[in-house]
């Protein structure tokens, strides 16, 4: 079934570096992929090696504080947050198939699905309320201080990762700075993703 829903989708390349290569991101024209979408999974991160780089990190690999990747995947979350379009910062949520491969429960397609995705697209909706329709200039997206190794525990992961809480989005609005604290980060093979947004 899933493959006869690919045939006359666009083919969509999955990269590790969640868009650094163009610099640049067109939303214009694009519609939105369902959550039910077979290429909703398909994600930064899930490849083994990348075009240029070789292997990835491991998947436990502890990610610098101040990634390259971040400041546009930050920007990427102002942007949904401003058009209240989660789809325009996929690339800043954690993997699903990255949590179904870490997370110890029974259904962690489920788990992902309501708490990861559902959570997240709630989160946008509630903050879009504050910003919508005004010019939201990004000016960094801040890792928080307290770094944690995650121990691996039944219903949690299975892996240990990292987790860093209380992160900023820090941007501008008439010239006056403002932040969101993100609420969750957690690690996944050297790159920061959003577990919980608020």
């Amino acid at each position: 079934m899933a493959l006869l829903l690919l045939v006359g989708c666009p083919k969509r390349e999955v990269r590790n570096d969640a868009g650094v290569e163009a610099g640049t991101r067109t939303v214009t024209g694009v519609a939105p992929l369902d959550a039910s979408s077979p290429l909703a999974s398909v994600d930064a991160g899930l490849s083994t090696t990348t075009r240029d780089a070789g292997p990835l990190p491991a998947d436990d690999a502890l990610p610098p504080t101040a990634p390259a990747d971040l400041a546009l995947r930050g920007k990427h979350l102002l942007e949904a947050i401003v058009q209240d379009n989660p789809e325009l910062a996929t690339d800043i949520l954690f993997p699903r198939e990255a949590f179904l491969a870490v997370r110890d429960v029974t259904d962690p397609a489920k788990v992902w699905e309501k708490k990861i995705l559902g959570g997240f697209q709630r989160d946008i909706r509630t903050l879009s309320r504050r910003l919508k329709g005004k010019d939201a200039q990004f000016v960094a997206l801040e890792v928080g201080q307290a770094i944690t190794r995650v121990v691996p525990k039944k219903r949690d992961f299975k892996k240990p990762l990292w987790r860093v809480r209380h992160s900023k989005l820090l941007f501008t609005v008439d010239g006056r700075q403002q932040r969101i604290e993100v609420g969750e980060f957690v690690s996944w093979r050297g790159a920061w993703y959003v577990t919980k947004l608020r």
